[in-house]
Order: structure tokens, then C-alpha cells, then sequence
């Protein structure tokens, strides 16, 4: 429950971040709980639209695996979505609040055209 918090916290915090950068953000995660599909925050800007994952992981490090199954879950939900985002430039984002980044996660995002970002926790 705690854990679920401190996500949901996490998630609103990167959501107001995409608002202040002028996004219209639809936060699925908090809004869909389990049935998210693994996307947590949307944001529409013009022509762009940013599928983002948000983890609030102060202590664990963040894995391929983690990135693979993000783009899996982007895949998916863009082929089920398919005539909402057709004219879209669609974007993967993975946002974080864990500093270090892995030698594997760092050539996976480069090789997978995901832009990963680290934005540390806000406790309010």
C-alpha cells in the first residue's frame, strides 16, 4: 500500500514536471491502477504524444529487462491504439528517481530510440 503511494506520488510529481512543459498529461496508472498496461502517464503536445513509465525507485537499480518490457507494453498499446496515435510522433519515455544507470541500460536505450530520464523523488 505504502509502495503503491509512493508511486502514485511519484507519477503526479512527473506529471505537473510534463504540464509545466506545456503537456496535456492523462494519468493512466493512477487512474487505471493495474489495467495500465504498463504506461503510467500520457502527454500530448501539437504532434507529439509521450507514452512514459514512471518508477520511484530510490534503491534498485533499473535493468534491461525493466526497458524491454516498457517497450513490449509501448508496442502493444500502440498497435491496440493504433488510430489514436497514427498521426502522431510518438515517444518512449522512462523516467526514474534512481541516479545510477547500468552499462546494459544505457546501450539498450540508446540502441531502442528510448529516452530515459532521471528525476529524483520529491517527498512532500
Amino acid at each position: 500500500r505504502q509502495n503503491k503511494q509512493k508511486g502514485d506520488d511519484y507519477e503526479l510529481q512527473i506529471g505537473k514536471y510534463y504540464q509545466q512543459l506545456g503537456y496535456k498529461v492523462y494519468f493512466k496508472g493512477i487512474k487505471e491502477g493495474l489495467k495500465d498496461q504498463g504506461i503510467d502517464l500520457i502527454a500530448y503536445k501539437g504532434k507529439e504524444a509521450l507514452l512514459i513509465q514512471c518508477k520511484n525507485w530510490q534503491n534498485s537499480q533499473v535493468k534491461q529487462e525493466h526497458l524491454r518490457l516498457f517497450l513490449g507494453d509501448c508496442t502493444a498499446y500502440l498497435e491496440q491504439n493504433h488510430n489514436i496515435f497514427a498521426k502522431k510522433k510518438v515517444k518512449r519515455v522512462f523516467v526514474t528517481s534512481c541516479k545510477n544507470i547500468d552499462y546494459g541500460v544505457q546501450k539498450f536505450v540508446e540502441e531502442n530510440n528510448v529516452e530515459y530520464t532521471i528525476i529524483p523523488y520529491n517527498h512532500r
